[in-house]
């Protein structure tokens, strides 16, 4: 474990002494708050006394007003012997104007009852309350009442005995939690060191020791002349493994695999966990085929299964690879560049390991700043759609268009969706910009219909991300709501893959989009998963075929024979199909021939911006008049 001291770390004798100060303030916040709460608690009590007398006193004063306005000196006594059933109250007198003594009662003989004069108020414990009688507004005599405050201050005692006891306990579990602490203050620094530089699950090096090694090794290498090398390891599917077995089972995985590496080690090298599913390598000194034979046995060792909780796992690894001083000569430069090289294996394929290269920085430096600015697009009004025509086989009629996302950057130029929905994806935009296209989509449908062109359809892509928000099928209808456009006139495109990895959250969703009366595609049909079972038992209402069997349909038999089998199924199960990707006559004769609906693609027009689609389809109405317009006039009209 390394002698220096990390930048935060603890002093005992500073902790206890801090903790100290803050119990003796917390302690003396306590007895202040319990003397606070004990004079308001008081005080309530003397309210509700107060109040409680004082209703009493004036019932009394009113029935005794009306006894002596009539002369009744036995009710006078009555009223007065009915104060027994107070216990509160402990004497009472009645004088009439001129002083004279017209009554008065005493609940104990030993007492005296109270007089007139209000200097004289009993003991403290003791209260008296002088109540003028009237009777019509004209003053018949005086009512004296004692009442006793011995419930009260019983009642105040209880309340302060409790408290007391609360604050005391309070106190002393404080103080010997206190007196715990600093007891265990000395073992647990050691943890802490511990803890600071090794990670707690495989007891691997962890990222604080790793650098300060590479540094070091750094340091060692420039001064000796030699290489170091340095291997980013990510492990593959490890998500699943917690996902499906739980985080105990990813921690056993996590140390087998630390113990691995670090049987593949030499005195000298390093291996540590970096965090999640990552571990890095350091090899020193060390040399290219040096880091290419400890990667190639470290994907053969992570590949062997590891037996958790008796289950057999397997998982593979990406690793990324950079050399001192080649791709970098500090630790953050080789780090970042294993780190990038690590991704780059990711891309090809997986299970695989790649030397940093420094277009590798290029590639990621391009993707950073598509990225920043992609997340601006939608406030800068950069993205657009274009419409490209789906027509009908056997009229050359536009039925509908689909719609397609452009990003007309100020900087860097317009894009096609291919070039940057990837990056949109990984970032999570896409779901803002799968919301932006399938509102912006409806609102243009709403402004053609408007315009007279009310019988086309639109189509719009949804992304396999969207499926995983929960209000996609709210966004669909708030879409139609806002827009006011019927729902048979949306169709939504979605891959086969969405069926795959979104099982039960896509078939709940597709279904309620079908109740909700929006058209089914399935986009790119033949190249997913075919997962055929679905088609019945979801509301598909049509199959795309991709354009990689439509592209040499005509001369391929493999790809005439999988166009013309999925044709065949789609309209055995009473879906329409469109064949994407039409450049020439040849390939849509074919599709003619084998009973293709709609098709799509540049030999019947490109993708056009709003306007110039509107206008394209009132050419193609207007040329619709004879014969010989054919496919051969729309295809002239889409190109000017």
């Amino acid at each position: 474990m390394p002698n220096n001291p990390l930048p935060h770390q603890y002093a005992g004798d500073m902790l206890a002494s801090m903790v100290g100060r803050r119990l003796f303030l917390a302690g003396a916040t306590l007895i202040l708050a319990f003397f606070v709460l004990l004079a308001t608690h008081y005080w309530l009590l003397r309210e509700e006394f107060n109040a409680g007398i004082s209703a009493k006193v004036h019932l009394i004063a009113t029935r005794l007003s009306l006894a002596i306005k009539a002369g009744d000196t036995a009710a006078t006594h009555r009223i007065l012997q009915s104060l027994h059933d107070s216990p509160v109250i402990t004497g009472a007198s009645v004088f009439n104007v001129e002083g004279s003594l017209l009554g008065q009662f005493i609940s104990d003989p030993r007492r005296t009852p109270p007089v007139l004069e209000k200097s004289r108020n009993g003991i403290w414990l003791e209260l008296n309350w002088h109540q003028a009688l009237e009777f019509q507004n004209q003053a018949i005599g005086t009512l004296v009442v004692r009442a006793s405050m011995n419930g009260l201050f019983k009642r105040l005692l209880w309340f302060a005995g409790i408290g007391l006891a609360a604050m005391l306990i309070s106190l002393s579990v404080t103080w010997k939690a206190f007196s715990s602490l600093r007891r265990k203050v000395s073992d647990t620094e050691s943890d802490l060191k511990r803890m600071a530089w090794y990670d707690p699950v495989t007891k691997l090096p962890n990222r604080n020791l790793f650098q300060q090694r590479l540094r070091e090794a750094v340091e060692s290498a420039n001064l000796h002349r030699h290489g170091i090398a340095v291997l980013f390891i990510d492990l593959d599917n490890f998500k699943l493994v917690n996902d499906t077995l739980g985080h105990d089972a990813g921690d056993v995985l996590l140390v087998t695999i630390g113990e691995r590496l670090r049987g593949l080690l030499r005195a000298g090298d390093t291996v540590c966990r970096m965090g999640g599913d990552e571990y890095v390598i350091l090899l020193h000194p060390a040399e290219r085929a040096d880091a290419n034979a400890v990667a190639t046995r470290a994907l053969q060792t992570i590949s062997h299964p590891v037996s958790v909780f008796e289950q057999q796992v397997y998982v593979g690894a990406s690793i990324g690879i950079a050399w001192y001083p080649d791709d970098g000569i500090d630790a953050v430069a080789l780090l970042r560049c294993a780190d990038t090289a690590m991704y780059q294996a990711k891309e090809s394929g997986r299970n695989t390991f790649q030397f940093f290269s420094p277009d590798m920085n290029l590639k990621a430096l391009q993707q950073f700043t598509i990225e920043t600015s992609l997340r601006q697009a939608l406030e800068k009004n950069e993205m657009l759609l274009y419409y490209q025509p789906l027509v009908d086989v056997e009229t050359r009629a536009i039925l509908g268009v689909e719609a397609l996302l452009r990003w007309k950057s100020a900087e860097f130029g317009t894009f096609a969706s291919g070039d940057f929905i990837l990056i949109a994806e990984q970032s999570g935009l896409i779901n803002q910009l799968g919301t932006w296209a399938l509102h912006e989509a409806c609102h243009q449908m709403r402004v053609w219909r408007d315009a007279g062109l009310g019988d086309l359809t639109v189509s719009v892509n949804l992304s396999p991300r969207q499926f995983h928000t929960g209000d996609l099928v709210d966004q669909v209808r708030k879409a139609l709501l806002d827009s006011g456009l019927e729902p048979g006139m949306l169709e939504l495109e979605i891959t086969e893959g969405v069926l795959i990895k979104y099982n039960v959250e896509a078939i709940e969703k597709l279904n309620e989009l079908g109740r909700l009366g929006v058209k089914l595609a399935i986009d790119d049909f033949g190249t997913g998963y075919s997962s055929l079972s679905y088609l019945k038992r979801l509301p598909i209402h049509r199959l795309k075929i991709d354009k990689s069997f439509v592209r040499e349909s005509h001369i391929d038999p493999d790809d005439a024979a999988i166009a013309t089998a999925i044709i065949g199924m789609a309209k055995g199960l009473g879906i329409g199909v469109t064949a994407e990707g039409v450049e020439n006559e040849e390939q849509l004769a074919f599709l003619k021939q084998a009973g293709c609906q709609i098709v799509q693609g540049y030999y019947f027009g490109t993708p056009l911006p709003a306007d110039d689609l509107a206008k394209l389809v009132r050419q193609v109405r207007q040329n619709d008049g004879g014969a010989a317009s054919g496919s051969q006039g729309l295809q002239r009209l889409a190109l000017q």
